[in-house]
């Protein structure tokens, strides 16, 4: 049997691994049947065991002496660290964390790994790099290559097959994780990629967006208790650390999250509870200037590669960070178009280095394949109306196309007039910030309870992954909330009261299967066998059998990339 090719993604906060199978890039599941494991190390003093990953995070704040986080950032350096009663250097600690992520997958895959490819950023040094060689050798593994963070978020870029690629040979990648910030330009040249320039904060990520957090906790339990907590104490330091964590990953998702945490500590034998809202709005407010730094290093690396930002085709985003809503926007201003995740920013690093891997071997590396959302989903705002029709035009996206599912994504929307006694919520599916451009799903009545102007009505979509779109819409302040589910692939809106209103069924390659039917341009016989085939696969999704529809959809794809290939040999 042949040996697992592997790529690891040893990162500040969490690290993963993948591998490829049937030529395809694959995340391994380690813990909870999860993928990401934190970067994480605790020893236990009694026994000398060493814990990796979620148990030792989940030792932090009771072994905080004894236990070891974002230990990349202390690659390369000659020093010691202390674990309780024991030093290590940082190459042993990482070490810890590759061979835990080594042997789960291993037992996982029923074969050993010996060979792997690890990723660092691209503005580590050549000590840095030296070290995380090192690292590997030390968990027994032979490491084939280090490949630079953004240069594996291309090879992802290279073999997902769902992203349309663009003309221009430039990308930007724009990695924001926990513990540092990195922005690279490259160019692609088929097999070639070259990093123009590269740009980057070593103390900058989601860890510095989790202390603001922290100091906004600490600022609300002093003005309601006149309690002085110092966020120097390391307990209670690490449990509002962890608050502010969820806090963050919520609002990415959600416009308020609400904190009601009990004894974060204990003064004079007293609990010192936690009840507060957090806006996102509040949040970005906090993080703003630190965004901004991220900005100006994005420009600088722009300058550094000689290029504008016109000339950059595609912005790659990676790291968890990069979910924070303010950052695509930002972005999106600058380069003056909608800019948002193709690939989990989570694993596209390690899925990446796994490719590294199999190019490396000489393997036939197909497309990564992701179970992701074939077109953004959103409703219908006042924030533009239509010029001919006066009617109001904006679609507001909640859930973008090419998401990864399951996922569940919320805006906060406001009423427009005092008393307003309903919303009709049109949901419509596309890319287009027009709704008369996109396609209607559903539409639905919420009834409001009586309320003055700008009133908050949170809508939120919940997909899963039988393609059920789940959306609830709720009146903040006033226990007054809806859901319906929308069935994207039978055509179905059906509420909790069982009433359904039947839909045209609205699926992207229909739409581009019925686009290509009318292309004169096209031979009659090529377009006839596209309408066959259409029709044929509109009435599997109509009454479902999933072999049925996947054999459909493999031979009407073929049929659909016989023609594009024919339209575009026309305009050569």
């Amino acid at each position: 049997m042949k040996e697992p090719m592997c790529g690891i993604d040893l990162g500040t906060t969490n690290s993963c691994i993948a591998y490829l199978k049937d030529g395809k890039s694959v995340p391994i599941e380690i813990e909870d049947g999860l993928a990401i494991v934190p970067s994480v190390v605790s020893l236990d003093e009694a026994t000398g065991h060493i814990f990796v990953g979620k148990q030792a995070k989940n030792r932090l704040m009771a072994f905080p002496g004894a236990t070891v986080r974002s230990i990349k950032r202390q690659m390369g350096k000659e020093i010691k660290v202390s674990i309780g009663a024991k030093s290590f250097s940082p190459e042993e600690i990482s070490s810890f964390i590759l061979k835990y992520l080594v042997d789960k997958a291993s037992a996982k895959l029923g074969q050993d790994i010996k060979k792997v490819v690890i990723t660092v950023p691209a503005y580590f040094n050549d000590a840095q790099r030296r070290a995380t060689i090192s690292a590997g050798e030390l968990a027994g593994l032979e490491v084939l290559r280090i490949i630079n963070e953004p240069t594996a978020a291309s090879l992802v870029y290279d073999y997902v097959s769902f992203i349309e690629k663009v003309e221009s040979p430039y990308i930007m990648v724009y990695d924001l994780g926990g513990g540092t910030f990195d922005v690279s330009i490259l160019e692609i040249k088929g097999e070639i990629k070259e990093v123009l320039a590269s740009c980057g904060d070593t103390a900058l990520g989601g860890d510095d967006f989790d202390e603001r957090l922290v100091a906004y906790f600490l600022g609300q339990i002093r003005r309601k208790t006149g309690l002085e907590l110092s966020d120097t104490n390391l307990p209670w330091h690490v449990r509002l650390k962890e608050i502010a964590e969820k806090t963050k990953i919520a609002l990415s998702d959600s416009p308020y999250v609400t904190v009601q945490e009990v004894a974060v500590a204990i003064v004079n034998g007293e609990p010192v509870n936690l009840d507060i809202e957090v806006s996102r709005k509040e949040y970005e407010e906090m993080i703003s200037d630190l965004v901004d730094k991220t900005i100006v290093k994005v420009n600088e690396a722009i300058s550094e590669a000689h290029l504008s930002i016109d000339a950059i085709g595609e912005v790659l985003l990676v790291g968890g960070a990069t979910r924070t809503p303010i950052i695509q926007e930002r972005l999106s201003e600058i380069f003056k178009r909608p800019i948002y995740h193709s690939v989990d920013p989570d694993l596209c690093v390690g899925l990446g280095a796994a490719v590294q891997n199999g190019l490396i071997a000489g393997e036939d590396v197909g497309h990564i394949l992701l179970d992701v959302t074939a077109h953004s989903l959103g409703v219908k705002t006042a924030d533009d109306f239509c010029e001919t029709t006066g009617e109001a035009d904006y679609f507001s996206t909640i859930i973008r196309r090419n998401t990864k599912i399951p996922v569940r994504k919320s805006n906060v929307y406001f009423t427009m007039v005092d008393e307003q006694e309903v919303v009709m919520v049109e949901v419509y599916q596309g890319e287009s910030q027009s709704c008369k451009e996109n396609s209607r799903v559903g539409k639905f009545i919420f009834e409001l309870k009586p309320a003055p102007a700008d009133s908050p009505v949170i809508t939120e979509f919940a997909y899963d992954k039988e393609g059920l779109v789940h959306i609830t819409v709720e009146q903040k302040g006033y226990n007054n909330k809806k859901t319906v589910t929308l069935n994207v692939r039978s055509k179905e809106i059906v509420d909790r009261q069982g009433k359904e209103e039947k839909q045209e069924i609205l699926n992207y390659i229909l739409q581009k299967a019925r686009r290509l039917m009318k292309d004169e341009k096209l031979p009659a016989n090529l377009r006839k066998e596209i309408e066959l085939l259409g029709n044929d696969y509109e009435d599997a999704l109509r009454s479902g059998g999933d072999k049925m529809i996947d054999d459909l959809e493999d031979n009407l794809l073929h049929k659909i990339e016989k023609a594009e290939e024919r339209l575009t040999e026309d305009n050569e």
